[in-house]
């Protein structure tokens, strides 16, 4: 497995493996009187260009491939018709994902699947058993950012990566696994969605954060460079609030 330099990506064996596109998140903000013309286009053209970059066989999406919860969008349909065209695709259900069946022959449940030794879900659900066998689980849904506060109090975020050892006092109430097992959070593919990790969130952090199974105060917090920045608890410390 490796993060592909300066992208929201990870390539492992033969496989793209991306999240959280939200294709046609131009209608809802439309909705609120922004307009965001073609940014799923541009966002389709990205993923073509990387999966010719890194030659491969198949992507892999781990959920919210779309905006719209409950039904496939017109954009979606025909940006997965272009997709399909180029490279096969799988996709984790995401929260996201009603109707995702329509224009996706291959779609896993959003307790995810094990591809290659990795555990890949979304993130919004509880993951199935055999992904704690893997050496990392991979999950989108959080949309991660790092976020740095400077001494004017002027604030800068930006996705990162963020891995997470486990909690093995609270992990072994609810699955045998592997004790070298870790979580790591992939930035969301779509540039307009994102949200700062914080050591003190408590809504929309999904099973695994929410009943604290993985370490999220020593997570190690990586740029989309590949730079380690530190656990995330001494980034808060010296550049949060």
């Amino acid at each position: 497995m490796r993060f592909i330099f300066g992208e929201p990506a990870i390539f492992h064996k033969d496989a793209l493996i991306i999240g959280d596109t939200h294709f046609g998140i131009e209608f809802r903000l439309k909705e609120k009187g922004i307009h965001y013309e073609g940014v799923s286009e541009q966002i389709l053209a990205k993923i073509i260009s990387l999966v010719k970059k890194t030659k491969a066989k198949k992507l892999i999406m781990l959920g919210d491939v779309k905006e719209g919860i409950t039904q496939v969008d017109k954009i979606t349909e025909n940006i997965f018709k272009k997709l399909q065209s180029v490279v096969p695709v799988t996709v984790v259900r995401g929260n996201h994902d009603g109707g995702i069946e329509k224009i996706c022959d291959d779609v896993k449940p959003s307790e995810g699947f094990v591809y290659e030794g990795l555990g890949l879900l979304h993130g919004n659900a509880w993951p199935g058993e055999e992904l704690f066998f893997a050496d990392y689980l991979i999950s989108a849904h959080q949309h991660p950012q790092v976020e740095f506060k400077g001494r004017l109090n002027k604030i800068h975020a930006e996705p990162a990566w963020f891995v997470l050892p486990p909690n093995k006092s609270k992990l072994k109430k609810f699955y045998k696994f592997n004790e070298k097992i870790q979580l790591v959070f992939l930035p969301a593919f779509n540039p307009l969605v994102g949200k700062s990790m914080k050591l003190n969130a408590t809504e929309h952090m999904g099973p695994l954060l929410s009943n604290k199974l993985f370490k999220l105060n020593e997570a190690l917090v990586y740029q989309l460079n590949g730079m380690c920045l530190g656990k995330l608890k001494n980034i808060e410390e010296n550049f949060g609030d």
